[in-house]
């Protein structure tokens, strides 16, 4: 008897096995016709914190990012703003409009009132409407789903339903917690946990809420590219894991009815690149001037003069290991990167590749930095797929300025003006990544 059991139960695996029992649901969509973006209901903007183009490298020709592509408008390497950063090119993707144009540069500004480094973390830093208040305008509802908690503040204005890990509705699960963040091995498990429980959370949202524009914001490449490095087996372990996550959405997605009428576009906000070097600005400034004030933000610095000969000042600066280049305000270069505006610093430094800037001591912290105008840290992935969006088109010369334009045309949103603009659609061409 016991035989026939064990026989009984190998030829149900085995049958599994064969039937694709247990396997990954394969991607499939409905073939539409469109051949320019046409219209939606609802939109899902999910955002891949620090997911660089490259990151795609990580997969494979079996990833469900490929296979989405054969349902999508895409461009695998799409341009994010400089300087690219979390909370200017979040405010870049929810106004479509440039730094010069919203008011918010970098993830940091300096009082000058207080004369200290503050965040650029508060909706009123930006100067103009965001997604969500014309949502508003437009009586729609809408909803953040955030690993980072900096986005309830920066965009509270015109936003429903706020979901983070500290603060999110009843129905959803209580967050995993770290005991240790400076444990890198616990640091990498609790971003592994924290990953698949945004991803739920959105599908709690969408399911019981169901807003009509949804922010999504997944910070576990961000985190682990900061800590251990883009080229770390920690982010490819992370990339993958994302990647199953969003196989996972697009299923729920399916089976619940949802992409009938809502599409979804999956970007990163900047890229990442390797450092090892620090620049200790404070110390260079406040050693060798008695007026200029500088903050530190990655691969960028922003100094303003406060009347400090600003020749002095560059020439200074150029001579320092690890300055690749400087951006004086109104200058043209200041023009072209679309960074001159009231509240621009008077100068912007770049590092060279390899450098960030930042104090000596606090340079173990950090394996992966942003924030030039380098294709590591500029060049990102869009992906749209779902009601209103055309397959298998490419989107040319794409910018995360342009999700607005493209949101506002597929919801029928009227009458605003964006530096953005709906991107020319060609016939895909090969693609470049998922070559592992």
């Amino acid at each position: 008897m016991k035989k026939i059991i064990i026989y009984f139960s190998l030829f149900l695996v085995l049958t599994c096995l064969f039937s694709g029992c247990g396997s990954k649901e394969t991607i499939v969509l409905e073939g539409n016709s469109l051949e320019e973006f046409g219209s939606s209901d609802k939109v899902v903007i999910i955002v891949l914190d620090g997911f660089a183009s490259r990151y795609l490298d990580y997969l494979d020709q079996d990833s469900n990012l490929f296979n989405l592509l054969e349902y999508s408008t895409y461009n695998l390497d799409a341009k994010t703003i400089y300087p690219s950063h979390t909370c200017n090119a979040h405010v870049s993707l929810m106004t479509g409009l440039y730094p010069d144009h919203h008011g918010v540069i970098g993830n940091v500004y300096y009082d000058q009132t207080d004369y200290i480094s503050q965040k650029n973390i508060y909706a009123e830093r930006i100067e103009a409407k965001t997604l969500f208040e014309i949502a508003k305008e437009n009586s729609r509802k809408t909803a953040i789903v955030s690993g980072k908690k900096n986005m309830l503040t920066l965009f509270k204005n015109g936003c429903d339903l706020q979901t983070t890990m500290v603060q999110h509705p009843d129905y959803i699960k209580k967050a995993p917690s770290s005991k240790d963040s400076q444990n890198n091995k616990e640091y990498f498990k609790y971003n592994l946990k924290t990953t698949t429980w945004v991803f739920n959370a959105l599908q709690a949202v969408l399911s019981k809420d169901s807003p009509d524009v949804t922010l999504v914001n997944i910070h576990s490449a961000d985190y682990i590219g900061h800590r251990f490095g883009p080229d770390s087996k920690e982010v490819e372990k992370i990339v993958k894991l994302i990647d199953k996550n969003i196989g996972e959405l697009f299923s729920f997605m399916k089976k619940s009815g949802m992409l009938e009428d809502t599409s979804v576009m999956i970007l990163a906000d900047h890229g990442m690149s390797s450092v090892s070097k620090a620049i200790p600005l404070n110390v260079l400034l406040a050693n060798n001037f008695n007026k200029a004030a500088g903050i530190v933000d990655g691969r960028n610095a922003y100094v303003w003069l406060n009347g400090e000969n600003e020749a002095k000042v560059v020439s200074f600066l150029q001579k320092q290991n690890g300055v690749k280049k400087i951006t004086s305000k109104g200058s043209i270069q200041a023009k072209d990167l679309k960074v001159d505006c009231e509240r621009c610093p008077d100068l912007i430094l770049d590092s060279k590749p390899g450098y960030l800037f930042i104090p000596e001591a606090l340079l173990g912290k950090y394996q992966g930095m942003h924030g030039s105008t380098e294709d590591t840290d500029l060049s990102i992935p869009i992906i749209c797929f779902g009601k209103g969006i055309p397959q298998k088109k490419q989107m040319k010369e794409a910018k995360i300025i342009d999700l607005v334009p493209i949101v506002s045309q597929l919801m029928g949103f009227e009458g605003y003006e964006f530096d953005g603009r709906i991107p020319e659609l060609v016939e895909e061409k090969k693609i470049n990544y998922f070559t592992r």
